[in-house]
C-alpha cells in the first residue's frame, strides 16, 4: 500500500475518532430543550465531519477493492464496503431526521473495518472478474446487507427508548429521537432492506452458475430463511400490529440469520476451510 493511501487512512481512523466524540451526548444536552441551538450546531458538525471521513474511506476501499480487471471479495474488504454504505446512509438521512445518534453504532464499525484492512491479513480471498452483472449483484446484496445492518442497529435504539420509557424517573429522550419517529424509520429501513434482498436472492440465482461449485449453496438457504423472517415480520405488523419489543426481536432475529448466511459462511470458507 503507497504511503499517501497509509496517510488517508490514518487521517480518516483519526476523524472517525472524533465524529464519535461529537455525536456523544455531552452533560449539555437536556431533554428540555430538543431545539437547542448548539445541539442542532453540533449534530451538523458531527455530520459533515463523519462526510469527510467516508470521502477517505472510499479511496481506501478502492485500493482494497479492485485489480486491475478483478475484485478482491475478501470478507474483510466486504465488510468496508458495508461500512461506509451505513455512514453515508446515517450522514444523509440525518439531513431530514434527528438520528445523529446513529453515528454512535455505525461509527465504530467503520472504524474496524477499515482497521482491519488496513493491518489485518486477508483470508483466502475470492477474485472475481469485473462485469455489469456481476458488480450489480455485489452492489445489490452490499446495499442490502447495510441498509438491514443499520435496522438492526436502530431496533437496539428502540429497544433502549422503550425500556427508559418503561423505566420511572429517567430522561427517556435525552438523546434519542421521539419513539414513533423511531419506528417509522425502522419500518422504513425494513421494506427498503428486504427489497434489495429480494433482489440480491434473485440476482444470485441468474448470476451463480454454479452455486454447489462456489460453495454458496448454504448462503443462499440461509440468507432465503432471513428473508422469510423479515417478510413475516412486516406482514405481522400490518395485520396484528406488532411493535415496540416485538419488532425489535424479529428484526434482530432474522439479521442474525443474514450475518451467518453470508458473513458466518464467508469467514469459514476463507480462514478456517481456507477456500
Amino acid at each position: 500500500m503507497s504511503t499517501p493511501v497509509v496517510v488517508i487512512s490514518l487521517l480518516t481512523l483519526g476523524l472517525y475518532a472524533y465524529v464519535f466524540r461529537l455525536a456523544w451526548p455531552g452533560p449539555a444536552q437536556s431533554i428540555s430543550e430538543p431545539e437547542d441551538i448548539n445541539k442542532n450546531k453540533r449534530a451538523e458538525a458531527t455530520r459533515w465531519v463523519a462526510i469527510v471521513a467516508l470521502i477517505g474511506h472510499i479511496v481506501i476501499v478502492r485500493e482494497l477493492l479492485f485489480d486491475d480487471q478483478s475484485m478482491q471479495l475478501s470478507i474483510i474488504y466486504v465488510a468496508n464496503v458495508v461500512a461506509v454504505v451505513m455512514t453515508l446512509v446515517v450522514a444523509l438521512v440525518s439531513l431530514r431526521l434527528p438520528i445523529a445518534r446513529l453515528f454512535l453504532l455505525v461509527i465504530p464499525v467503520a472504524f474496524l473495518t477499515l482497521f482491519l484492512g488496513l493491518f489485518a491479513k486477508p483470508g483466502t480471498a475470492t477474485s472475481s472478474v469485473i462485469n455489469a452483472p456481476l458488480l450489480a449483484h455485489i452492489l445489490i446484496s452490499l446495499v442490502a446487507y447495510s441498509t438491514l445492518m443499520l435496522a438492526a442497529f436502530q431496533s437496539i435504539l428502540l429497544a433502549v427508548l422503550e425500556r427508559r420509557l418503561r423505566t420511572p424517573g429517567k430522561q427517556a429522550s435525552q438523546w434519542l429521537p421521539p419513539l414513533e419517529t423511531m419506528e417509522q424509520l425502522l419500518v422504513a429501513m425494513l421494506w427498503i432492506g428486504l427489497t434489495l434482498l429480494t433482489a440480491s436472492i434473485f440476482s444470485g440465482f441468474l448470476f451463480l452458475e454454479d452455486m454447489f461449485a462456489q460453495h454458496v449453496s448454504h448462503h443462499i438457504v440461509i440468507t432465503s430463511l432471513s428473508w422469510l423472517v423479515y417478510a413475516f415480520f412486516l406482514i405481522g405488523r400490518y395485520v396484528f400490529g406488532w411493535r415496540g419489543l416485538t419488532a425489535v426481536r424479529w428484526t434482530l432475529v432474522a439479521f442474525m440469520l443474514l450475518v451467518i448466511g453470508y458473513l458466518g459462511s464467508k469467514f469459514v470458507l476463507e480462514y478456517i476451510l481456507q477456500r
